[in-house]
């Protein structure tokens, strides 16, 4: 196995779980990946370059570090520079509604803020300025808030603590709502990974269609007989379903798909399985009871 700057750290741990003390080593802030909770919901949304930005080292460091206990490694050029603007001061919140969630005491505790973090997200009016604290630089959860229609801005203050500030991205009327009275869009918190959250409700609603005649999943399971990874969570409590998903797939051997019992579509997981390159489909055998198969998109 060949590490890159794009490889997730769960997929290192996998291959070597004494991996994580020389990770824990590299800075303070990894030492969080020793607990299994933690470790379980960070370390399947973190690459090395996101642990490297976290920890406030180079890139090529942090591999070498791996290097040294059997890694191949695949070190990046002298002149590379991390794309991600993520730390930058925010404006003048002056006059707005502030709800601060500050997971310091949660990750204290070995739980996974990222659920209580969603909740929160998810109540956030457009008048409102949702505001986390933590002691390093939430890297998955920007990119993860970005995608559900956030803007961001972060600082930190003397102690070192990061503050990220996410706000509604308000579109104002264009000219022809304004002219004719006709109201916008309403500014919430959406899956924006398609950009136009109607064209992802028109998707869920087609696929639910074909789902209940189910010709496409009876295809797609015939295609990947006998090349099953078959699991169940349905009794898993958030976000558990989501981490467990996303662990298999890790492991999951090539040409072969992953058959999931779930309660429903996890609608948080879909532009997880968009990015990784993955495709699925469903059945829905009751209301509280679904078939899931996950497989690549190039395997036709």
């Amino acid at each position: 196995m060949k590490l890159t700057k794009d490889t997730k750290i769960s997929k290192i741990l996998k291959a070597k779980p004494e991996a994580i003390d020389v990770i824990a080593g590299i800075n303070p802030n990894f030492k969080k990946l020793q607990n299994p909770i933690l470790r379980r919901s960070l370390a399947t949304r973190v690459s090395v370059s996101d642990a490297a930005r976290i920890g406030k080292v180079p890139v090529n460091d942090f591999l070498k570090a791996l290097e040294k206990i059997g890694f191949a490694v695949e070190y990046v050029p002298d002149d590379y520079k991390d794309d991600k603007k993520l730390a930058i001061m925010p404006p003048d919140f002056s006059g707005k509604e502030v709800v601060t969630l500050d997971v310091r005491p949660i990750i204290n505790d070995g739980k996974d803020p990222f659920g209580y973090i969603n909740k929160v997200a998810k109540t956030i009016k457009p008048h409102q300025i949702l505001l986390i604290i933590n002691d390093f630089e939430p890297i998955p959860l920007i990119e993860y808030l970005i995608g559900k229609n956030f803007v961001h801005w972060m600082t930190q203050d003397d102690a070192g603590n990061y503050l990220s500030y996410f706000k509604l991205n308000c579109k104002k009327p264009g000219l022809l709502q304004r002219l004719f009275g006709k109201k916008n869009v309403p500014c919430r918190f959406h899956d924006v990974s398609s950009n136009k959250s109607k064209t992802e409700s028109k998707d869920t609603n087609t696929t639910r269609e074909t789902l209940q005649s189910s010709p496409e999943f009876d295809k797609i399971k015939k295609q990947y007989e006998g090349r099953f990874k078959e699991i169940d969570v349905r009794h898993l409590d958030m976000p558990m379903p989501m981490q467990t998903i996303l662990e298999n797939l890790e492991s999951l051997k090539d040409r072969h798909a992953l058959l999931v019992h779930h309660k429903r579509i996890p609608q948080f997981l879909i532009p997880e399985l968009r990015k990784r390159g993955y495709t699925y489909v469903t059945k829905e055998i009751n209301p509280d009871y679904t078939y899931l198969i996950i497989y690549k998109n190039a395997e036709n």
